[in-house]
């Protein structure tokens, strides 16, 4: 009599993203900003970015406003979001995180 030899299955592999190329560069470029805005964006996971938009501080609360060469921080984030972003053949998808506070 032969013996029954079950066929044990291994667990399933979780499926992995495709690595993908860091495109903050070109998020930076194709968000919408003030003139005065300086973007910076930082890829935080596989589609997930950070963009700050930062614009130079309001002055009118500082005790001596013209002093302006001895103040530390000279920008503040004025907004901040999270985006999922992929690239297709029309361009870059960005899909803003809901997920997050306003500013």
């Amino acid at each position: 009599m032969a013996d029954l030899i079950e066929a044990s299955s291994a667990p399933a592999k979780p499926v992995r993203e495709e690595p993908t190329a860091d495109l903050s560069a070109e998020i930076i470029k194709s968000v919408e900003k003030w003139p005065e805005d300086r973007v910076t964006c930082r890829r935080i996971g596989a589609n997930s970015y950070r963009c700050n938009w930062w614009s130079a501080a309001d002055k009118s609360s500082d005790d001596n406003p013209r002093m302006e060469g001895l103040l530390v921080t000279t920008h503040r984030v004025r907004k901040s979001r999270f985006l999922n972003v992929t690239k297709s053949l029309g361009g870059l998808v960005i899909i803003e995180r809901n997920d997050q506070g306003s500013n």
